[in-house]
């Protein structure tokens, strides 16, 4: 044998062997240019200085993929967004969820989560610290009632994944996510408004007064001290009903059975952005009957007299003068116009409810009265609480007259 075959032979022997390659579905594990191990198995990292615990990582979701306790999910926490909604949107087709309802989860999506960092995180990838990182972000820039709507979307989207097996049932990266206190926050929530008794008198004159021919002044302004009088919901207010109207025990009394709401205009080839539409109240409790006392009797009769017939339903009692529903936006221009008449400053309509409300709970003499007074608003006993006995100090002092009574 020469020399040159023999070195050649040698040369083979010595040439390193490639090392074989991961089987498919192994991952991959490598060490990048800062020196830190990187373990990547079906779109999740981990990363770390140690190899040995990079991969133990890696291999513990293995683990987890396999026996179907980890989101796989490759679509983004906006595209899941999407799917989520794409969900609703033919729940509202099937009258199985409120188009109003959809809207406001459209909203939330939209405006905070849709264009934030958060939107273009993995869902595979959502985790606890992410998640908190985004709700501190939305605290420099709203109030917390936007940022708990933020937040409870998140919840629903997380509740629906594990209904639709997209995510295995022990995925909650929402837990031990904190909510801010209102206190630290620079936009606060809006406070609820509240008109005092001495500006009632002189709004009650402008609201009902008469033209020299007999005709109404302000067109709504019975509808509004009915609001007063009633604590009716401005949509509830716009579905006023003949069909409401009934006697109890020789007192008139109406049953709230419906609301109109604005919502967006589904249609394929709509003529507007949005439109009205009448559907029953949200929430049980919101179906109720008020008995009417007589200011309230009276501002139903001028609206009967005046009103033209609906062109809706003709049992349908507030009407524009084309026989049309009014819009909120109506509602509120003449209310305005009637604060600015009387010299009182600006309220929404939504002050009709709240001073009613707020009117009663003086009045309440024991737990009973209290629980009545939910009844006759159609909310919730514990959100009546803390919605109108913490605006004023006689809220405190009702409170303590209740434990003792």
């Amino acid at each position: 044998m020469s020399n040159t075959k023999a070195k050649s032979e040698v040369k083979a022997k010595e040439k390193p062997q490639p090392k074989p390659r991961r089987s498919r579905g192994d991952g991959s594990l490598f060490q990048n240019s800062k020196g830190k191990w990187v373990a990547r198995y079906q779109g999740k990292e981990f990363t770390g200085d140690v190899k040995s615990e990079v991969k133990s990582k890696m291999d513990k979701y293995k683990i987890l993929v396999q026996t179907g306790e980890a989101v796989t999910s490759r679509l983004t926490v906006k595209q899941y967004g999407e799917k989520f909604l794409h969900y609703k949107e033919q729940q509202v087709k099937r009258g199985n969820f409120k188009n109003s309802s959809l809207d406001r989860l459209e909203r939330t999506f939209h405006k905070q989560i849709g264009e934030s960092e958060l939107a273009n995180v993995l869902m595979r990838n959502l985790e606890r610290g992410v998640i908190q990182d985004f709700i501190d972000d939305l605290s420099e820039r709203y109030s917390l009632s936007t940022i708990r709507k933020a937040y409870n979307f998140l919840s629903a989207l997380i509740s629906f994944g594990i209904n639709m097996k997209d995510f295995p049932k022990n995925f909650d990266p929402l837990a031990l996510v904190e909510l801010p206190d209102e206190s630290v926050l620079e936009v606060k929530t809006k406070e609820i408004e509240i008109m005092p008794d001495e500006y009632l008198p002189k709004f009650k004159e402008v609201a009902m007064a008469k033209k020299p021919d007999g005709t109404l002044a302000y067109r709504y302004g019975p509808l509004l001290v009915f609001g007063l009088n009633t604590g009716f919901r401005e949509g509830e207010l716009m579905a006023l009903s003949r069909d409401g109207l009934s006697d109890v025990d020789g007192r008139h009394v109406y049953h709230v059975s419906e609301t109109v709401s604005t919502v967006k205009n589904r249609s394929k080839n709509p003529d507007t952005k949005t439109k009205r539409i009448i559907t029953k109240p949200k929430y049980p409790r919101s179906v109720r009957n008020v008995p009417l006392n007589k200011e309230a009797e009276h501002c139903l009769q001028l609206m009967l007299d005046t009103y033209e017939t609906s062109k809706i339903r003709p049992d349908l009692i507030v009407t524009t003068k084309n026989g049309m529903i009014p819009t909120a936006r109506n509602i509120q221009l003449t209310l305005d116009r009637i604060l600015k008449k009387a010299g009182l400053p600006h309220y929404g309509t939504h002050a009709m409810r709240h001073t009613f409300a707020t009117r009663l709970l003086r009045q309440t003499k024991s737990h009973q009265e209290l629980k009545a007074v939910a009844e006759l608003l159609g909310d919730d006993y514990n959100v009546v609480v803390q919605t109108y006995l913490h605006t004023e100090e006689e809220g405190k002092s009702i409170l303590v007259d209740l434990i003792a009574g």
